[in-house]
């Protein structure tokens, strides 16, 4: 019964939410992930979006694009993954915006509105 339950109202009230991430330069930060976490009151919850070629995101919390529950939410923002293994890594961005504490990024998912959150991290 609980299974059911799960798949009739996991979805139910989730918004879309979008944004771009960009460098300090103004370019796009192509290949960062942002994560979303906190949600109603109560109820704890996590969404992601990977960044695009043209810094551009879209959260998921449960399947690919089905937005997010309104509520307030701390963000972080990781960096690309690495690429050669061989080479010292070294992140577009201040590491302080990989942690929710440090970030100093929260936004806040209303229903019915055009939830667009534009990000800029620095170095």
């Amino acid at each position: 019964m609980l299974v059911i339950w799960c798949f009739a109202g996991c979805g139910a009230g989730l918004q879309p939410v979008r944004g771009t991430v960009k460098l300090a330069d103004g370019k796009p930060a192509a290949g960062s992930q942002v994560v979303f976490e906190g949600g109603p009151e109560g109820k704890k919850v996590s969404a992601r979006g990977d960044v695009h070629s043209d810094g551009s995101f879209e959260l998921s919390t449960y399947k690919p694009g089905d937005g997010v529950p309104p509520g307030t939410y701390k963000v972080q923002v990781n960096p690309p993954p690495m690429v050669n293994a061989e080479a010292a890594y070294v992140s577009p961005f201040n590491a302080k915006y990989n942690n929710f504490q440090t970030s100093g990024l929260e936004f806040e998912v209303k229903a019915g509105q055009k939830n667009e959150f534009p990000i800029q991290v620095t170095k």
